[in-house]
Order: C-alpha cells, then sequence, then structure tokens
C-alpha cells in the first residue's frame, strides 16, 4: 500500500539529507558519528538533518554537527509520523538502515515523498539506493563508510566522533583512584547479554593476578547500580570500587577516558572504548552476523566468545576463564 517506487536522481548535487535514526541506541549512533562530519567536510552547502529520541539530541547537534535535530518519541502513532514528515517537509535523500524496515517505517518514507531512499531493505521499491546485499558481512561503519562513497566521499575518515564533557570528568575524577583502573562493564542488553556475579568475581580475580596494584571499576546502568554496589561489597577488596556519581551515558564515557583498559559485553561500551582506542576486551555470544557487523573496530580490541548451548541459546555468562585468562598472560593489558 505504501511501497511506491521512488523517484530517483542526482547523488552527487543533493542539498539536503535525512538521517532516520530513532531507534536511539547509543553504541549504534557512535558507530555513525564519522558519517556526518565526514559529509559536511566533503560537501560544504550539504545540510544533515536527524530524526532521534529526545535524550539522543544533544549528542546529535552539540558533537555529531548535523544541521537540525527532529524529536520522535519510541512508538509514534500515524497521525504523529504524518505531522512529523510534514515538519521536515523537502529532502533530496532520507537514510534508514534499519535492516527489515516496518509498516510504520514504510509509511513515513512514502510521506517525506523524497527522490532517493538509501537503505538495507532491498525487498522495498521505495529503497532505490539499496545497500543490504552490497554491504552483507560488512562492519556498520563500513557500511555508512559505502553511503559516504556513493555520496561523492571518496576515501572518509572512520574514527569515531565520541561526546565529551569536561564538568562531568571533574565530578568522576573526585572518585577516582591514583592507580591503573580497568573498568569491567557487566551489562548489555537483555538476559543474554548481562554478566552474573559468579563471572565478574572471576574477572576481577583475573584482572588481580595478572595486574597486581590496579584497580577495577565496575560500571552500572542507573537500574543497576544498587546491584552494582552490592557486588563491590559482596566481594570484599580495597581493588574493586563504583563510581557513585555516575548516572548518564556521558558519565560512562568519562569513565571509559579515564580507564588504562575495559573488559566489556557486547554493547555501546565496546564502540565508545573502540572510538578512544582503549585496550579492550569485548566478549560476545556466539553470533557471526552480529559479530561481523559490531564488532570492536579497533586494533587495541581482543575478544572472547561464549560457548554456544546444546539448546542453541545464546547466554554470555558461558564463558571460558582460560580464553580470558590466555588475553592477559600474552601482557594485553
Amino acid at each position: 500500500m505504501f511501497d511506491k517506487v521512488s523517484g530517483g536522481g542526482d547523488l552527487v548535487n543533493i542539498k539536503r539529507v535525512l538521517v532516520i535514526r530513532w531507534d536511539a541506541k547509543i553504541g549504534d549512533s557512535i558507530v555513525s558519528s564519522f558519517f556526518f562530519r565526514e559529509l559536511k567536510k566533503h560537501h560544504k552547502n550539504i545540510k544533515v538533518d536527524v530524526i532521534t529520541a529526545p535524550h539522543m539530541a544533544a549528542m546529535y547537534q552539540e558533537s555529531f554537527g548535523v544541521d537540525h535535530v527532529y524529536c520522535c518519541k519510541k512508538r509514534p502513532n500515524y497521525g504523529e509520523l504524518k505531522v512529523l514528515a510534514h515538519e521536515v517537509g523537502a529532502v533530496d535523500l532520507v537514510i534508514h538502515l534499519g535492516k527489515q524496515l516496518k509498516m510504520k517505517d514504510i509509511y513515513f518514507l512514502r510521506c517525506l515523498g523524497a527522490d532517493n531512499v538509501m537503505g538495507m531493505d532491498d525487498e522495498l521499491d521505495l529503497v532505490n539506493i539499496k545497500l543490504g546485499h552490497a554491504t552483507k558481512g560488512l562492519h556498520f561503519s563500513e557500511k555508512f563508510s559505502y553511503a559516504l562513497k556513493l555520496l561523492g566521499v571518496p576515501y572518509p575518515e572512520r574514527n569515531y566522533i565520541i561526546p565529551e564533557d569536561i564538568e562531568r570528568q571533574k565530578l568522576i575524577n573526585k572518585e577516582w583512584p591514583d592507580q591503573p583502573v580497568v573498568s569491567i562493564n557487566p551489562y548489555g542488553s537483555g538476559s543474554a547479554r548481562r554478566l552474573n556475579f559468579d563471572n565478574v568475581s572471576m574477572l576481577v580475580g583475573l584482572v588481580a593476578k595478572y595486574k597486581p596494584g590496579w584497580k577495577v571499576c565496575l560500571m552500572s546502568t542507573p537500574d543497576t547500580k544498587a546491584e552494582t554496589e552490592q557486588w563491590c561489597d559482596k566481594l570484599d577488596t580495597d581493588s574493586v570500587f563504583t563510581v557513585k556519581s555516575s548516572e548518564t551515558i556521558q558519565d560512562a564515557i568519562e569513565i571509559i577516558r579515564l580507564s588504562a583498559a575495559v573488559i566489556s559485553v557486547d554493547t555501546a561500551i565496546i564502540h565508545i572504548s573502540s572510538g578512544l582506542n582503549k585496550p579492550l576486551i569485548g566478549v560476545y555470544n556466539p553470533d557471526e552476523e552480529n559479530f561481523s557487523e559490531w564488532h570492536p573496530n579497533c586494533e587495541k580490541a581482543k575478544v572472547i566468545f561464549s560457548i554456544k548451548k546444546k539448546d542453541g541459546c545464546e547466554n554470555i555468562n558461558c564463558i571460558d576463564p582460560k580464553d580470558v585468562s590466555c588475553i592477559l598472560e600474552d601482557g594485553f593489558l
């Protein structure tokens, strides 16, 4: 009903681009951050706008340098999407890199009526610049790099833009020790990407063994803050602490910036650490497609995988301590 062929047109001389990022994922945004810088660097007069969630607006406007941010709630209805499309107005190119667009995505793209729609969902007629098959298996940063090349940017620099907040950094510094710190992030999206206490205890023990004198910072999210503090008490060692003033993703960024190294499950912390070029041990589930698209984009990163269970279910806690020991024995950190 809404999937109508886009008009097409000249990509080299476009004047206005709209990027749809209403998924509001921090890690995804970090991985694509260079896209805005490189596009505006090579096309001085181009206007680049973004649709995202309200809590992401400042990052896109102040750090990534987009011209305008349109805020959209998590689950807009069709009427709200129509109003938003009217507010956005005419654009030359819309970019939406969702793999399989939902009905509301298609409806919104139809309401915009742009001549060019760039996307990963090759099956849609509406998507006239198809990246799905062309970029299959590439890291998501490379998918955005491919998009830039189509837009006349032949050799884009893919280093991420990581926002910095000096005031938050000063606040965290008040709780920061003088010794080198390994920050451990146990928390990812969903239970399949969350380390339990036993594995956190194992990692703390291995850091103590191979890096005596170093401290360990247990990172937390707002909903896991109390649990993380309990874990620190339970571990009962002076070498482990958590930053009590940490409240936002920007605080997490500043913690990583201050850290000598990071150990994290597959989540935004991986990409922030990569952008800050920190020595990193990434802990992933054995999902080849996910890993090919979201692995650490950093030369200083090492990766361990959880063991695939017989029932096929993924659980990040099925990791072998020997895999971590091998990395630390080699003097990685």
